[in-house]
């Protein structure tokens, strides 16, 4: 091979006459470059030396490949420091030239973020994080799972802090959690305005906290963090008016064992008379002064006088 050849493909090498070492190899030993043991001055005139390889025993100098003795009639190919005969040689230059291509054509084509290998043409690629992927390489950060969807070669992934993550997974570690079903809201979502409220629900499950009725006018109240409907909230507050069991809000009257009225409904159990400020407490019922004597007269007991506290709820 001419020189141009040779630094075209450095590891090739053309045809080397072999040529039998007659001066007796000098005073140096000489290993045999086949059995690694040294070539001793009684065999210098047989020995066999190549160059870029090195010195054989006559019997070890074979080709690499075949194994099949090489001679000072044939000659030798030099491929990596190592003897071939014509065939092999060929051979092995073939292969060369094809791994060659190999690594031209890769430095060609996309590299997966995954695997560091080449993505052929035939293959599907995804593109997360600014890079090119295998799909079954592209893969949840949190499961390990490939997030590519197997019937259609869709991805469902997320990207957060330079990682990626498949649609369930994401949704179930960073999105705030309905606090009517506990699962992740992802789209529409309802809270309160004021902040009084905190967290989001669906709007599906947005409801009184007791009866988990919706609120077709979009108003509610809020007791111990939760929504309630109008009902169900003076129930928990205490604000239902004793004698009509409706709502208070605005003015009320509340007494000393905690009952709580609207001002026109605070009246006498027994005549039905407002009672303004002073009544009086029998078996859990508020009595004005007239009706309460009537009952300890006839009854033979006592009841105690109390004042009843006016405010607004």
């Amino acid at each position: 091979m001419s020189s141009r050849s040779r630094s075209a493909h450095p590891s090739f090498s053309s045809t080397a006459a072999l040529r039998t070492d007659k001066t007796g190899g000098g005073s140096q030993p000489h290993p045999c470059q086949g059995c690694q043991y040294e070539i001793r001055p009684s065999e210098f005139n047989r020995s066999i030396k190549m160059d870029r390889v090195g010195d054989f025993h006559v019997e070890c100098f074979k080709c690499t490949y075949c194994m099949k003795p090489l001679d000072s009639a044939r000659h030798a190919h030099e491929f990596e420091s190592r003897p071939y005969c014509d065939k092999d040689y060929s051979r092995m230059v073939e292969k060369e030239r094809e791994k060659e291509k190999l690594r031209i054509q890769r430095r060609r084509l996309p590299t997966c973020a995954g695997c560091d290998g080449s993505i052929h043409s035939d293959e599907t690629t995804v593109y997360a994080l600014g890079q090119t992927w295998h799909d079954h390489h592209l893969q949840c950060y949190h499961c390990r799972k490939s997030i590519v969807h197997p019937s259609n070669g869709t991805t469902g992934h997320v990207e957060k802090n330079g990682r990626v993550y498949c649609s369930a997974d994401f949704a179930e570690l960073f999105l705030p959690k309905c606090r009517g079903c506990n699962k992740p809201v992802e789209k529409e979502a309802v809270s309160a305005q004021d902040g009084k409220l905190m967290g989001k629900w669906h709007t599906a499950c947005f409801g009184c906290h007791t009866c988990q009725r919706p609120f077709p006018d979009k108003s509610f109240y809020v007791f111990g963090d939760a929504p309630y409907c109008r009902r169900h909230y003076h129930k928990m507050n205490k604000s239902l008016c004793k004698m009509c069991d409706e709502p208070i809000e605005g003015p009320c009257a509340q007494t000393v064992e905690g009952w709580r009225y609207h001002p026109n409904c605070f009246s006498c159990a027994e005549c039905r008379t407002p009672l303004t400020d002073i009544y009086y407490n029998f078996e859990n019922k508020a009595y004005c002064e007239h009706d309460i004597a009537i009952i300890q007269r006839t009854r033979n007991v006592r009841a105690e006088r109390r004042r009843t506290f006016f405010g607004k709820i």
